[in-house]
């Protein structure tokens, strides 16, 4: 199953960024219940107007685009959601942060 790379641009509204917080992050919440977010957060300053990113394993970039449809910040225009296919190459497990698993 492949890994897709969805970036968080600004947007439009993008000043209503805080009223949109506690859904988006609830949305967050319920992709990793559902076990299809592997990682994810806010760039400590944006890039390109890129402000966060999270990476799915999902089937497909379809799959993934409607997924990202539903982030109440793509909703509300608070953010565009730009996506890629990343062809993950490896993973050390040992640099995670135990303290962000559970």
């Amino acid at each position: 199953m492949p890994y897709f790379l969805v970036v968080l641009k600004a947007g439009p509204a993008s000043d209503e960024e805080p009223e949109h917080a506690d859904a988006h992050v609830a949305f967050i919440d319920s992709l990793i219940e559902r076990r299809l977010v592997f990682l994810g957060g806010e760039f400590s300053e944006p890039v390109d107007g890129i402000a966060a990113a999270y990476l799915l394993r999902c089937d497909s970039i379809g799959e993934v685009e409607a997924i990202a449809a539903e982030d109440p910040y793509a909703i509300h225009d608070v953010y565009a959601t730009e996506t890629v296919e990343w062809q993950l190459v490896g993973i050390d497990p040992e640099l995670i942060d135990s303290n962000l698993v559970d």
